[in-house]
């Protein structure tokens, strides 16, 4: 299993470094990828992840689900969730098979249980966030661990409207519609149309979201950005419509370009480690103690930089700092 932590080891940023720039980067094939799907029996190895629906079977909604995992040490690590604020993110993925249509907007959960009442052919391709349970996350599950039962240990993970993080695998069942990070697009078939082979998918993540905004910055801070591909296209083991991802391990990875899952993000950092600076310019003064006092009260931990003590608060104890670490 790979150990991300031994990558960080020597790329942490201290939170006393002061940082404040932009940065930019695409980072190709996954560090590690896997299909998430009960019976996978070659977790990490195989060459493609199919997605697909087991709605009205009994089994999972999203039932085959492809994650996806990039070290991000790129980018400065371990830093408040606060100093992140994302410009852009963007992941693009192939699929390997030419029996899919190509469906770039949402379909109502109705459509499932009537698939007449869907106006347009085909079932869009989602993208998520990657929960993790039974003592697992980002670092230790990794490419070969148990995949879990009953419940899976690593899962889609989505949003709800006031921003609860939840798993997602089971929407249609219990009948709520998730906030995904984004529904893809492509420029290989025009919507309605059969997708070819090794056709190229484009997922624009919500970054103005500002709870999916927080998974990418707390991931940056983790130095590793996990990502979920999930579909509720139907089939059978003898086959079916549904997408086949290509995985890192595929052969062709190597030999045609831009086969391979990609990543690209944008991140502005602004952070000085100052105790008491709310604004990373490295002073302390009447403009932080100002935002204290704006931000007073519950607050959010990505969007907060006043809560010094991490305990969600803006309270007297955050001002004190403020005022302790006055530079004037």
């Amino acid at each position: 299993m790979k150990n991300i932590f031994q990558a960080l080891a020597f790329t942490t940023v201290a939170a006393t470094t002061a940082v404040a720039d932009t940065y930019q980067y695409c980072y190709e094939v996954p560090d590690f990828d896997r299909w998430m799907y009960p019976w996978n029996g070659t977790p990490g190895t195989r060459i493609a992840g199919p997605t697909f629906t087991g709605y009205g079977s009994g089994v999972d909604d999203r039932y085959g689900q492809s994650l996806f995992g990039w070290v991000t040490i790129d980018i400065p690590t371990d830093l408040p969730a606060h100093a992140y604020t994302i410009v852009s993110m963007s992941v693009e993925a192939s699929i390997s098979n030419d029996n899919v249509i190509l469906d770039e907007t949402e379909d109502a959960r109705s459509t499932h249980d009537d698939p007449e009442s869907d106006l347009d052919p085909g079932r869009p391709f989602h993208l998520s966030g990657v929960g993790f349970r039974g003592d697992y996350d980002a670092n230790t599950f990794g490419d070969d661990a148990p995949f879990g039962s009953p419940d899976r240990n690593a899962y889609a993970l989505g949003f709800t409207p006031d921003g609860e993080a939840i798993d997602i695998s089971n929407n249609l069942t219990e009948q709520f519609d998730p906030k995904f990070f984004a529904v893809a697009t492509s420029d290989s078939a025009e919507p309605g149309e059969f997708l070819p082979e090794l056709a190229r998918m484009r997922f624009d993540v919500d970054v103005a979201d500002e709870y999916i905004s927080c998974y990418v910055s707390e991931s940056l801070s983790f130095g590793l950005l996990d990502v979920m591909i999930t579909s509720l296209h139907t089939g059978t083991h003898s086959g079916g419509s549904y997408p086949q991802w290509i995985m890192a391990e595929h052969p062709l990875v190597e030999l045609v370009p831009d086969t391979g899952a990609t990543l690209c993000i944008e991140v502005e950092i602004s952070y000085s480690g100052v105790s008491g600076d709310t604004n990373g310019d490295g002073l302390v003064n009447i403009e932080d103690l100002l935002k204290a006092l704006d931000e007073f009260g519950e607050c959010d931990k990505c969007s907060c930089a006043s809560d010094f003590n991490s305990d969600s608060q803006i309270n007297v104890d955050d001002v004190l700092v403020v005022i302790s670490g006055w530079t004037g």
